[in-house]
Formats: structure tokens, sequence, C-alpha cells
């Protein structure tokens, strides 16, 4: 299933073609109301884009029965699909690179912290992220070859603690103080979009948590 947004990244004709096409790559075999399914379109939708392919040359109709037809692309059909899923990768690349730059872009004011001499653990930026899920992964792959250093990946979800993600061990909240009063970590970036002013919330209150933190923890 390709990614399609409710609002910001809306499905578009070419989106669903690439659905209906990979899908029949996959499965020559599947329904009108499977590739809808598929697709998140209906199935007279489908009906009338695999009449377009058709015409184009992109697919034949094959009769399995009297009421169904398996729908087989050709080489003509196969070329458009492997040129749209390479413009489809190419504007995902582009989103996922425009999300890392927002993240470093957040993370700026804490570098500069440092430039300007305050006091910081150690010669990188030490950062905790909370959230071991996929925009967690994001982050990651943002900070990579930045001055900050990934020390804690903490999360809520009891579940996920002393679990690996990604070369960190998931710890408990807790984590992020090395004392009472004491940050082990020089910030703390939340990557939960949906969550983060509860999370922030959460944190400020947490017990022994220092003055200093509502400086630190970074939403994006």
């Amino acid at each position: 299933m390709f990614f399609q947004g409710k609002d910001y990244i809306r499905p578009s004709k070419k989106l669903r073609l690439l659905s209906v096409v990979q899908a029949l790559t996959e499965n020559e075999r599947l329904s009108q109301t499977q590739l809808a399914r598929f697709s998140r379109t209906s199935s007279a939708m489908v009906n009338q884009y695999l009449a377009e392919l058709h015409r184009e040359g992109m697919v034949q109709f094959a009769p399995v029965n009297r009421k169904s037809f398996a729908y087989r692309l050709t080489d003509k059909g196969q070329e458009a699909r492997r040129n749209m899923m390479e413009q489809y990768c190419a504007e995902m690349v582009r989103g996922f690179a425009s999300i890392k730059e927002l993240v470093r872009r957040r993370l700026e004011p804490l570098a500069e912290r440092r430039a300007h001499g305050a006091p910081l653990h150690t010669a990188s930026l030490r950062i905790a992220l909370f959230g071991a899920a996929e925009t967690g992964e994001v982050v990651l792959a943002a900070l990579e070859g930045t001055p900050f250093e990934v020390a804690l990946v903490v999360d809520n979800d009891a579940a996920k603690h002393g679990t690996p993600f990604h070369g960190h061990t998931v710890q408990p909240p807790a984590a992020l103080l090395a004392a009472p009063g004491q940050l082990a970590v020089d910030a703390v970036v939340v990557s939960s979009f949906a969550h983060q002013r509860t999370i922030q919330q959460q944190l400020l209150a947490m017990p022994g948590m220092p003055e200093s933190a509502r400086e630190v923890v970074v939403l994006l």
C-alpha cells in the first residue's frame, strides 16, 4: 500500500494509477474490488483506470470465466510502472529530506548556545530522543553528521523498555535524570508529533527535573 495522507499529501490520479499497476504486478488475478481497496478508491474509478490503461496498450484483459478477467501488464505497462515508481520514490525522498532539514533547524539554537560558551556536558551536544517510533527514526537520520550525539532514547511505553532501537536501548523517562536536579543530557528532543505538548508538560512536571529543562526540551 502506498502512502496517502488525508490533508497535506492528498492522493492524486497518478498515485492511484501507480497503486493499480503495482498491485497487478504482484497479482494479476485481483478483482476490481480488490484493486479499489488497494488504491483507496471506488470500483467504478478502477474500472475507468483499467479501461484507460487498456486503450493505451498498458494492460491486457484475459478472460478467466464469464464474469471475471485477469489484468496483465504489457511491456509498455511495466515500463510505465517503473517510471512512475521512480518518480514516486524521488518525491518521498525529497519529503524525507525536508523533514530532516526541519529537525536540524529546530536544533540550531542549541548549537548556538554551545558556540557562545553556554555550559554543556561535553564538546558535542548530547541529546536524548523521546519517542522510539517512526518519527524517532527520522530524527536519528537527521542528526547524522551533526555535532549532536544521541546518548539516550526514552519512551513512555513500558513494552519498549529494554528493547533495541537503531543502536540504542529504549529506556524509561526517568533515565533522563543523572541525579535529582541534573539532566543526564544537554537537551531532550520530543519526536512524537502527535503528543509533543503532553510530553513536554510531563517532562517539566517530573520530580527532580531542573528548571533549565524549560530551555532544553525541544519540540519539533
